[in-house]
């Protein structure tokens, strides 16, 4: 077993992409970082390690700063690699807040990484991650999807804080400028309309070989329990779809049995969870 720190995320990209696709819905946050790494050509700080055994990638881990360190979903995952991992970051010095990823491997990361440090664990978050092929016909509603432009830039930001302060994702809400005007730059941000008016969104997130994930989904307290979200997914999701992506996925948080069953009537299927845990200081 080697261990191997990778500073060009082009090359790491080759050696990894293999072993990621193979739950490629599952493991669309590594990937897609990793595009987008890629694209940035260096200019974004980032840790890149693997694990090779006979000359084959075995294991993998990433970390963006500020962001938390990624476990990924593999098919198979051996013990003694989290074991060696958990000695390499110690052995290493590296900067651990937190951790990411398929519950199982992560769950066993903690362990490992308690009986190192000492440090306690907090649990931040329980996704859900759902995956669809096909959608499922629903009953269509008055309104329609659209891209989002420069005029709906402040309405766009003031949602994406109250996305941010509903899901406890703080970046989100520090960072709502800059990713409204991103995501409408890129024409990722979408958002259902009702007789002129903006009553719920959606975004295209990253995107990875053969799937594209989504993300944002927001409606107002106004306009909730409307059905609204769900058209707007179902729209998007279409969009992607006839665009030339095989699937869709998307996470959602397992507290919260409304959008998880909203989901499963368009078509979106549970493959996994991702569990999110923040070491206490």
């Amino acid at each position: 077993m080697t261990i191997i720190y990778e500073h060009d995320p082009i090359k790491f990209h080759e050696q990894v992409e293999p072993l990621l696709l193979d739950k490629e819905a599952e493991n669309n946050l590594p990937l897609g970082i990793l595009e987008r790494l890629k694209n940035t050509q260096g200019k974004e700080a980032c840790h890149l390690i693997r694990f090779q055994d006979n000359g084959k990638t075995t294991f993998m881990s990433m970390r963006t700063p500020p962001h938390l360190w990624i476990i990924p979903s593999l098919t198979h995952w051996e013990p003694a690699h989290i074991r060696a991992f958990v000695q390499y970051l110690v052995k290493e010095e590296h900067d651990v807040p937190g951790v990411l990823g398929e519950r199982k491997a992560v769950e066993f990361f903690l362990k490992e990484w308690m009986d190192h440090t000492g440090q306690e664990a907090e649990l931040q978050m329980e996704q859900g991650i759902f995956r669809l092929h096909q959608l499922k016909t629903i009953q269509k509603q008055k309104g329609h999807l659209i891209e989002s432009d420069a005029s709906h830039q402040p309405l766009v930001e003031d949602w994406l804080r109250q996305y941010g302060r509903e899901t406890g994702e703080d970046h989100v809400v520090g960072r709502a400028e800059e990713l409204a005007e991103n995501l409408i730059a890129d024409g990722r941000l979408h958002l259902w309309i009702v007789e002129g008016t903006a009553v719920s969104m959606a975004s295209r997130a990253r995107t990875t070989k053969n799937g594209a994930t989504i993300n944002a989904v927001f409606t107002p307290d106004r306009y909730k329990r409307k059905g609204y979200a769900s058209q707007a997914v179902w729209h998007l999701t279409n969009k992607l779809l006839n665009s030339g992506y095989s699937f869709c996925s998307l996470y959602t948080d397992l507290a919260n049995p409304t959008s998880n069953s909203i989901y499963r009537k368009i078509g979106y299927e549970r493959i996994g969870d991702s569990v999110v845990y923040l070491f206490t200081k």
